[in-house]
């Protein structure tokens, strides 16, 4: 910018000058013109002669004298015309008009007897004019880049204080500082630079709450998987120790061996199968009959429990896009889950229907149903709910599978009026949102009752 501005002043510098000079030359011409139409110069010496020019006569042998005095000094003059001879100037005179004289303008003139009067204008006040002016116009270029310079220094630092202070931010953020520090927002360019920062800190901020929290999670997990899986080898590491000292029988012994082992086994299939779901395994879609999967499911839930009462609610035929394996898991997870939670003999329902373009699964029963509290960490994995000794992972995988298809889970309880759990999945490869809805009266996603 500075340069640019530099080069516009010595510019008009330069153009101003050679306007200056050729308006003056064009005036010291027009002068030399006037003396010369005089007609006192035909007379040399003659009292009328301007005295701020230099009056010459050079005699037709090229003798030249100076006729008009020593103010101004003709000196300078008198050795030019010496110089360039009585030829040029017999013929400047014929064509009248002024010519340059060794820096110095001159205008001829034949006067009496054959003699030439030269009348020479000096040009020493011109050129101090344009010297002066040109002094005054370097300094007036220097002062103004100057004063720009500072002008520019300025305003540069003081647009660039905002990249500075993001500067300080980002550092202190990337040397492990406040995530939420944010950069000062503001109308100008940096300020949008700043609000676009700040939008990306604040999603860095989010991944990085949402990592600390799956890592709690994921350690949580962890200590709540090691704690399910102690309790039976710790029974069956006892059981063993008791039927080596001989202090139960050995058909006690293995029966509950077996039963702690096959415990184990349900838990791992279970970590397994929310592994697979929660990695994204890819599903098994086909066109499915749920009402015949409904209607498989309460089969076998009633070789299980033939007392208690289970009712279907739903169409001879429910078509969905949907992994068969997977549902016939979600319906077994439900009825085993009334089972596990509510009296023998206590009513459920088996209800499916279409809905907004998605199909619904609901198993509800009339149960005794949950306290808020219980109901607000229904779908947490490895949640038992009071007087529950299942393994805290049937609600949380049906939750898995319910967003796997695109779909979601929902419960809703309270005391005294049953329980019921909602699985909403898209009807035809059309995705539907899962969005986790928690609490009452209908309680979303995760873990087991």
């Amino acid at each position: 910018m500075l340069a640019v501005t530099a080069i516009g002043m010595v510019l008009m510098a330069v153009v101003s000058t050679a306007a200056l000079r050729g308006y003056l030359m064009h005036r010291v011409d027009g002068q030399l013109q006037a003396v010369q139409r005089k007609p006192a110069l035909a007379r040399m010496g003659d009292s009328t002669t301007p005295g701020r020019y230099i009056i010459l006569n050079m005699a037709p042998d090229g003798t030249v004298r100076a006729v008009s005095g020593d103010d101004p000094d003709p000196s300078a003059a008198l050795d030019q015309a010496r110089r360039m001879g009585p030829g040029i100037f017999f013929d400047e005179a014929a064509g009248g008009r002024p010519f340059g004289m060794g820096g110095m303008r001159a205008v001829a003139r034949v006067g009496l007897r054959g003699h030439v009067t030269v009348v020479v204008a000096p040009l020493g006040d011109i050129r101090a004019s344009l010297a002066w002016l040109i002094v005054i116009e370097l300094l007036t270029t220097a002062v103004i880049l100057g004063v720009l310079a500072l002008l520019g220094r300025w305003l540069i630092r003081r647009g660039l204080a905002p990249l500075s202070r993001m500067a300080t931010t980002a550092h202190a953020i990337a040397s492990g500082g406040d995530l939420r520090a944010r950069m000062e927002e503001s109308p100008s360019e940096v300020g949008l630079l700043a609000g676009a920062i700040n939008v990306m800190l604040g999603r860095i901020e989010q991944a990085f709450v949402a990592r600390v929290r799956s890592e709690a999670k994921v350690r949580e997990f962890a200590a709540d998987a090691s704690h399910e899986l102690r309790t039976p080898l710790t029974t069956i590491r006892g059981y063993s120790e008791l039927y080596e000292q001989g202090a139960v029988d050995a058909d006690e012994a293995m029966r509950r061996i077996s039963a702690e082992s096959e415990r184990m086994r349900r838990l791992v299939e279970e970590l397994l199968e929310l592994a697979r779901l929660d990695k994204g395994s890819a599903l098994t879609r086909e066109h499915v009959d749920l009402a015949a999967l409904a209607r498989d499911a309460i089969a076998d839930a009633t070789a299980v429990e033939p007392e208690r009462p289970l009712t279907l609610d739903a169409p001879a035929h429910l078509f969905a896009l949907a992994d068969e394996g997977r549902i016939r898991q979600v319906l077994a997870n439900l009825l085993a889950n009334v089972r596990a939670h509510t009296p023998a003999g206590t009513p459920a329902t088996v209800r499916l229907a279409e809905h907004a373009g998605a199909v619904v699964i609901e198993v509800a029963d009339e149960g005794p149903g949950m306290a808020p509290e219980e109901a607000a960490r229904a779908f947490d994995r490895f949640h038992h709910a009071s007087g529950g000794d299942g393994t805290g992972l049937g609600l949380a995988i049906v939750a898995a599978i319910a967003a796997a298809h695109g779909g979601r889970a929902m419960l809703r309880s309270s005391p005294g009026a049953g329980t019921g759990v909602r699985v909403e999945l898209p009807r035809g490869g059309q995705m539907l949102e899962g969005v986790v809805e928690r609490g009452q009266p209908e309680q979303d996603q995760r873990g087991q009752r």
